[in-house]
């Protein structure tokens, strides 16, 4: 997968560190020592000088061809305007990093983010989710930054089975990560065009409580039905 990683602080140099040797990475840097810091830590990875919140800049990481943008500078109005940039240049998956919890509420979808983040453990347990769906980091520690991930399998017979997942309106807390093949196989990226098939599983990260009647509403799965007391 071709990744983007905006900032070359500590948390951007952990998850190219991590990812560049199974992933393309591409790390961008606005400061010039720590763009030449970088290129010698990690060879493997591109790293760009530029400031990410212009647009020529996205593009010459080649956004566009992007599977997942990954935007943790230190400004939290930087991280939303990447991931506007982001959505209006085509480019995959934003995680956004949330460095003042006051700013919680404006990274959603409405500002081209898809997982807002604030622990770069945590950043990094799920972007692994997304690239290899394995147990990259225990149930538990997401519920202690009250994350959880849900599996939810649709029947062959729900309404939005041959629609997009741009087509399916979860409730605000709820994202889509990932999109596994019947019988959890066959991974896809969570995107706004993938067409959503039978027995598909869903990866569904929730932020606080899930309202399972409304997911499964949006999904166009019926509730099972509680057997009736004689």
């Amino acid at each position: 997968m071709k990744i983007i990683i905006v900032g070359g602080g500590k948390t951007g140099a952990y998850l190219a560190e991590r990812l560049h040797n199974d992933h393309e990475i591409v790390l961008i840097e606005q400061r010039r020592d720590r763009v030449e810091h970088l290129r010698s830590a990690i060879p493997d990875a591109e790293t760009l000088l530029g400031d990410a919140c212009e647009p020529e800049v996205l593009e010459a990481a080649g956004i566009a061809g992007s599977d997942m943008v990954i935007a943790v500078t230190g400004d939290d109005e930087d991280n939303l305007v990447i991931a506007m940039l982001t959505k209006v240049l085509e480019g995959g998956t934003v995680y956004a990093r949330v460095n003042h919890p006051e700013n919680e509420w404006l990274f959603d979808k409405e500002w081209g983010v898809d997982v807002p983040v604030s622990s770069p453990a945590m950043l990094y347990g799920l972007i692994g989710r997304d690239l290899v769906f394995g147990n990259i980091v225990p149930l538990l520690d997401l519920r202690a930054d009250d994350v959880e991930v849900e599996e939810v399998t649709l029947p062959a017979d729900a309404a939005i089975v041959g629609h997009t997942l741009a087509e399916v309106s979860l409730p605000a807390n709820v994202s889509v990560i990932a999109v596994l093949g019947a019988g959890g196989t066959g991974g896809r990226p969570a995107r706004g065009e993938t067409v959503l098939g039978p027995n598909d599983v869903l990866l569904l990260l929730t932020q606080g409580a899930l309202d399972e009647p409304a997911v499964l509403a949006a999904l166009g799965i019926e509730p099972a039905e509680t057997p009736s007391e004689e």
